[in-house]
């Protein structure tokens, strides 16, 4: 059987960068524009802008360009995802009308609108509920709350 010299038939997939890109992120790892000879001097390289950079340098620039990618990529799913909340919620008012304020409306029809409540901490057919909770204590908590 033959296998491949790095012991691994998966392609590598990670993007290539740019000697510029590779020097420019390990500089701003290094403190960017606040970086000096004074505090990065012993750092191989520093300071001198025809360097070739070690593999260990390539290395990790590169694994700081990748983990920046992965971050803003996920940064931009959760924004798509936020405008796709909003759409949807747009959507649904639209077709809807706007959410009640149930809280708000139940009591300023009272006493003709009231709204009653269970407290249980067990079921007949789930068992245990919230066998933890106190009756009083949470009847205090729905208090609080705005029920009477």
């Amino acid at each position: 059987s033959s296998s491949s010299s790095s012991g691994s038939s998966i392609p590598d997939t990670r993007p290539t960068y740019t000697d510029e890109q590779l020097h420019n992120a390990l500089l701003n790892f290094y403190g960017g524009s606040s970086a000096t000879t004074e505090n990065c001097g012993h750092i191989f390289g520093f300071g001198n802008p025809h360097h070739e950079m070690s593999m260990l340098q390539r290395i990790t620039a590169t694994t700081m360009l990748d983990y920046e990618s992965k971050l803003n990529e996920g940064q931009d799913a959760a924004a798509a995802a936020i405008t796709e909340l909003l759409e949807q919620a747009s959507t649904f008012h639209a077709a809807h009308g706007p959410i009640i304020p149930l809280q708000a409306i139940i009591q300023s029809k009272s006493p003709c609108m009231t709204l009653a409540a269970e407290f249980k901490r067990a079921s007949p057919s789930k068992g245990d509920i919230a066998s933890h909770l106190h009756a009083g204590e949470q009847a205090c908590v729905y208090f609080g709350a705005g029920a009477s």
